[in-house]
């Protein structure tokens, strides 16, 4: 474990997207002292880009003796108010979780939510696509032995401020826990920290994500306005373990590095 207190114990990583190339950045995550990478099937890693390139991949992840965590594409739309779009959401990201065992992962983050036109379908017919999909999503991850962890979002209905509905009405899923999109659907520190002590035996992984407040910047932690300290108390507190990746929108490593070296700075203070 890279980053622990005596009340909490992370694996932690950074999303591996973009234009970084794998090799090179599974070399600095080793180097650096990162547990894992978050691989983002979009772009360069679109899942049809790099399915043969599967063992290849996978051999490089153990050479450097670095996890890897699947983030499913998010441009994909499982909430679709057409049932032909959805099926091939659904298709898509079940496709991606093949993969994603291929390359070694136990878990894979993906967002239960919808892109239709909020002039056209209310909250409960959008509510009712996204259950039908992740209907199908949450089993092909079980059957898979991939642990599937919904995230929190900010431009559909279940951001944080709703989404112990999710949790309530799937009982077997865990959550990955986006610290800039729970601020930005409203929460203040204070409230994450109250919705993580609730929540903790559902929260299996986290998204350490800085902002300055006006939109989902991807920042390191220390470079925006989020008091993380506060925010993980309630972790610390009941003794949490679980896997967090700092999901910084960059390709410069030395930012990366910088984002690893604030979150100490922030978890020895906790």
């Amino acid at each position: 474990m890279s980053t622990a207190t005596d009340g909490l114990d992370l694996d932690v990583g950074f999303t591996l997207g973009l234009d970084l190339p794998f090799a090179e950045s599974v070399a600095f995550a080793a180097r650096e002292g990162f547990d894992f990478v978050e691989l983002l099937l979009d772009a360069r890693y679109a899942r049809e880009r790099i399915e043969d390139r599967a063992a290849e991949l996978r051999e490089t992840l153990s050479t450097y003796d670095c996890g890897v965590v699947v983030h499913l594409p998010f441009a994909v739309d499982p909430g679709s108010p057409f049932e032909p779009v959805r099926a091939g959401a659904v298709e898509e990201l079940t496709l991606g979780m093949d993969l994603a065992g291929d390359l070694g992962a136990d878990r894979v983050v993906f967002h239960p939510s919808s892109d239709a036109w909020s002039k056209g379908w209310d909250t409960t017919a959008t509510r009712a696509f996204v259950h039908d999909s992740l209907d199908e999503l949450l089993p092909a991850a079980n059957d898979r032995g991939l642990e599937p962890c919904l995230e929190n979002i900010v431009s559909s209905y279940y951001d944080a401020t709703t989404f112990d509905e999710l949790l309530s009405r799937y009982p077997d899923a865990q959550m990955t826990f986006d610290t800039s999109h729970a601020l930005l659907a409203g929460q203040s520190e204070a409230e994450m920290a109250d919705f993580l002590r609730e929540h903790s035996n559902r929260v299996a992984h986290l998204h350490l994500v800085d902002t300055r407040g006006d939109s989902d910047e991807h920042l390191p932690v220390g470079m925006g306005v989020i008091d993380f300290e506060r925010v993980l108390e309630p972790l610390v507190e009941c003794g949490w373990e679980g896997t967090a990746t700092l999901e910084i929108g960059t390709e410069d490593y030395a930012t990366i590095a910088l984002g690893k070296e604030n979150l100490e700075g922030v978890v020895e203070g906790a």
